[in-house]
């Protein structure tokens, strides 16, 4: 029995679009796929480029993250290490980023770069300064 209303449920639409084919004509049916088709191929791409901004600023916020365990620790070259690889993952970030997200990404890598040398060079209050970057991370993580 449900075989059967499976099958005449199949007809029917196979019907019901054979009269919508009829009525309207091959070229409008074309054309509504070939709209929804790059919808759904401009939706894929916006998708992906968020994702890609997502993952890059989590790599970096991770690896932030770990510089500041690593400044308690007082490893300071392990530090500017994570330091460097935050900024290469911004970097990619950045690749995915729209104009106004490179702004402030591009103000996030300076600092980056900033506290970088700063650890080289051992100079106080670090920590304070990789937290800062981490709000900024999370406050750009939070607008995606």
């Amino acid at each position: 029995m449900l075989r059967f209303l499976g099958m005449l449920t199949i007809v029917g639409l196979a019907f019901a679009c054979g009269i919508y084919i009829g009525r309207q004509g091959p070229e409008t049916l074309l054309h509504k796929a070939k709209q929804l088709s790059s919808q759904v191929l401009a939706s894929t791409s916006t998708l992906e480029r968020n994702l890609s901004l997502r993952t890059g600023l989590v790599n970096a916020k991770e690896r932030l993250v770990q510089a500041k365990s690593e400044l308690l620790d007082k490893n300071y070259g392990r530090a500017a290490t994570g330091l460097g690889e935050a900024r290469q993952a911004l970097k990619k970030a950045m690749e995915a980023a729209g104009e106004e997200t490179k702004e402030k990404l591009e103000e996030v890598m300076d600092k980056v770069e900033a506290v970088k040398d700063d650890v080289r060079a051992l100079k106080p209050g670090l920590q304070a300064k990789v937290d800062e970057i981490v709000k900024e991370l999370d406050q750009l993580l939070a607008a995606r």
